[in-house]
Order: C-alpha cells, then sequence, then structure tokens
C-alpha cells in the first residue's frame, strides 16, 4: 500500500475524531448528562466529568496527529505501537457497541447505533492498516 494512501487515510481519521470530540458535547445535551448524574455522590460526578474531558482531550491530540502529522504515526518503532494501539483501542470500542450497549436502545436507535459502529470500524481499520505498512 502507498504512503500517501495511508497518510490520506489517517487524515480523513482526523476528521472523523474532530466529529466524535463535537458528538460528546451533543451526546452530553441529548443525553441529560447533568440532570442523570445529579442525583449521584458528589465524587461520582466529578470523576464522570473529569473522565469524559480527559477522554475529549487525548481523542482531539490524537486527530491533531493524524490531521498534521500523520507521517509520524507511519514510520518506525514509535509509530508502529502507537497506530497498534489505536487499532486495538477502537476494535475494543467496536466490542463494546456491540456487546455492552442496551439492545433495546440500540434498536430504538437503530441509525446512530449503526452510523457510529462504521466510525470505528474504519478508524479501527486505517489504524491497523497504518500499522501492517511498517
Amino acid at each position: 500500500m502507498n504512503t500517501l494512501y495511508l497518510e490520506m487515510g489517517l487524515r480523513g481519521t482526523g476528521v472523523i475524531l474532530l466529529g466524535l470530540v463535537l458528538a460528546n458535547f451533543v451526546a452530553a445535551k441529548r443525553l441529560r448528562y447533568a440532570e442523570n448524574l445529579a442525583g449521584s455522590e458528589v465524587m461520582v460526578r466529578q470523576i464522570f466529568y473529569v473522565h469524559c474531558a480527559y477522554i475529549i482531550s487525548i481523542i482531539s491530540g490524537l486527530a491533531l496527529l493524524c490531521l498534521g502529522w500523520p507521517q509520524l504515526l507511519l514510520e518506525g518503532g514509535m509509530g508502529q505501537v502507537l497506530s497498534g494501539f489505536f487499532g486495538l483501542f477502537w476494535a475494543s470500542r467496536v466490542v463494546v457497541q456491540l456487546t455492552y450497549y442496551d439492545k433495546e436502545l440500540r434498536r430504538r436507535e437503530r441509525g446512530w447505533d449503526v452510523f457510529f459502529l462504521l466510525v470505528f470500524v474504519v478508524l479501527c481499520a486505517v489504524f491497523t492498516l497504518a500499522t501492517i505498512y511498517q
């Protein structure tokens, strides 16, 4: 596979990741995080928000890496390790989508379920290809 195609794929992945960052803010409002967490202990609520912030930060950083410096994910041992980690990371997200989330909710929101499932499959595929290429 040509490096240019993989770089383009990683840049496209960066755009997808930025979309996921935005989706997290939409989800917070749509799923009424504040309302649903209102009855929980303060520490649980704080941990939830800190975890969300860190996840959004990591995804944002990965998006910037993919958009600005995709070749770093295609060169050398560190690039291979990072690409491999994120290939496994997004593959695990596919597994979570299929096995952990409530099946009734997934049925009710079938369009979103399929959309996000495809997003995570694409992310897994691109990072896995970037790993194998090396």
